[in-house]
C-alpha cells in the first residue's frame, strides 16, 4: 500500500511540471560559449520515463530495506519467545524430577523406617528385653557367665558378669589368677579373644570396643599381691577405637588407690609381639613378654608374664604407681561398666 502511495505521488510531482505543454517535444533556450542564443529541442517523453524508473527503483529499494527490518525485528522477537518458552519448560521439568526424586527418597526412607519397626515388634519379647552388657541383665543368678547381645551384634557372646563389687554391673574383660593361662600372643588371637570366662581370659579387642562403642563407659581395675593385699584404680572414661585405629586406648578419670598408672598409657594403640603399634623404637611388647597399649614401654603391664612369688624384672603383672616395675601381682581384673 506504502509502495502505491509513492508512486502515485511521484506522478503527481511530474504531471505538475509538465502541464504546460502538451507535445513530447520541449524548447529550451540555450547559450553557446559566446553566449549566442541556440535552439535545443529536448525529448522530455524519455526523460519522464528514466526519472519514474529511477523513483521506482528508489522507492523499492527503500521499501526492501524497511521490509528486512521488520522481518529482522520480528525474528528476534520470535526467537526470545522461544528461547523463553524452553527455559520455562527447562525449569518445570527440573522442578518436577526434583519433586519425583524427593518423593522417592522420603518414600524409601519411610519403607525403611517401617520396615525395622515391623521386624522389631515381630522379635520374640525376650529378644527385645535381651541385655546389652552385664549392667542390663535382669535375671541375676549372682556372678558369673551370661550371654549378652551389644548392639550390632545379632549373635551376641558370652561374658563374665560382676554383680558385687561397687554396686555391681560390671563386664569383665580381663582376669589373671595362677598362670595357668599364656598371655604371651599375637595380635590375631588378642584381637578374636582366648582363655576361660570361669577362670584366667582376655574378653577380645574387637568385642571391648563394640561394649565401649555403646556409650560412655568406665574403668575398673583390681589387683592383689601375694600378701593379700588388693588395690583398685578406677577410671571415669574408659573406651578402645576399633581395629582400624589398632585399638588405640582412651582413659581418664582417676580415682582409687593403686596410684594412676594407665595414664602414661592414653591415647596409645594396642601392641602384640607380631604387631608393633608402640612409639618405642623396640617392640615393647617382646621387651616386657606381654600386649598392651604400651608407651615407651610401661607404667603398668597387666598382661605380662605371670610370676611366682612376685618378684620380676618389668617382665610380670606391674602397676607402677602400687609396687614399682620390680613386683609382679598375683591377681588382677579389668572390667567396665556403661554409664
Amino acid at each position: 500500500m506504502f509502495k502505491i502511495f509513492i508512486f502515485g505521488f511521484t506522478l503527481f510531482v511530474l504531471a505538475s511540471t509538465t502541464k504546460s505543454n502538451s507535445s513530447k517535444d520541449v524548447e529550451v533556450r540555450l547559450l553557446d560559449n559566446q553566449n549566442a542564443p541556440l535552439d535545443a529541442t529536448l525529448d522530455m517523453s524519455k526523460a519522464d520515463e528514466r526519472i519514474k524508473q529511477f523513483l521506482s527503483d528508489a522507492v523499492e529499494v527503500k521499501m526492501k530495506n524497511i521490509e528486512e527490518t521488520v522481518k529482522s525485528k520480528q525474528f528476534l522477537s520470535d526467537a526470545l519467545k522461544a528461547i523463553k518458552i524452553v527455559q520455562e519448560v527447562s525449569l518445570k521439568s527440573q522442578i518436577a524430577n526434583l519433586e519425583r526424586n524427593l518423593t522417592d527418597q522420603l518414600t524409601d526412607y519411610i519403607d525403611d523406617k517401617v520396615g525395622k519397626i515391623d521386624e522389631e515388634n515381630e522379635k520374640p519379647e525376650d529378644h527385645k528385653q535381651r541385655p546389652i552388657d552385664c549392667g542390663a541383665v535382669k535375671t541375676r543368678k549372682g556372678n558369673g557367665v551370661y550371654k549378652i547381645f551389644p548392639k550390632h551384634s545379632e549373635l551376641g557372646f558370652d561374658v563374665y558378669c560382676d554383680f558385687e563389687t561397687d554396686n555391681g554391673g560390671w563386664t569383665v574383660f580381663q582376669r589373671r589368677l595362677n598362670g595357668e593361662t599364656d598371655f604371651y600372643r599375637g595380635w590375631e588371637t588378642y584381637e578374636n579373644g582366648f582363655g576361660n570366662l570361669e577362670a584366667e581370659f582376655w574378653l577380645g579387642n574387637q568385642r571391648i570396643h563394640t561394649l565401649t562403642a555403646q556409650g560412655k563407659s568406665e574403668l575398673r581395675v583390681d589387683i592383689s599381691d601375694f600378701n593379700g593385699n588388693i588395690a583398685y584404680a578406677k577410671y571415669s572414661t574408659f573406651s578402645i577405637g576399633d581395629a582400624s585405629t589398632n585399638y588405640k586406648l582412651t582413659v581418664t578419670g582417676y580415682s582409687g588407690n593403686a596410684g594412676d598408672s594407665l595414664r602414661y598409657h592414653n591415647g596409645q594403640d594396642f601392641t602384640t609381639k607380631d604387631k608393633d603399634n608402640d612409639p618405642s623404637s623396640l617392640n615393647c611388647a617382646i621387651i616386657r613378654q606381654g600386649a598392651w597399649w604400651y608407651n615407651t614401654c610401661d607404667y603398668c603391664n597387666l598382661n605380662g608374664l605371670y610370676t611366682e612369688g612376685g618378684k620380676t624384672i618389668e617382665k610380670g603383672i606391674t602397676w607402677y604407681y602400687w609396687k614399682n616395675l620390680d613386683y609382679s601381682m598375683k591377681s588382677s581384673s579389668m572390667m567396665l561398666r556403661r554409664l
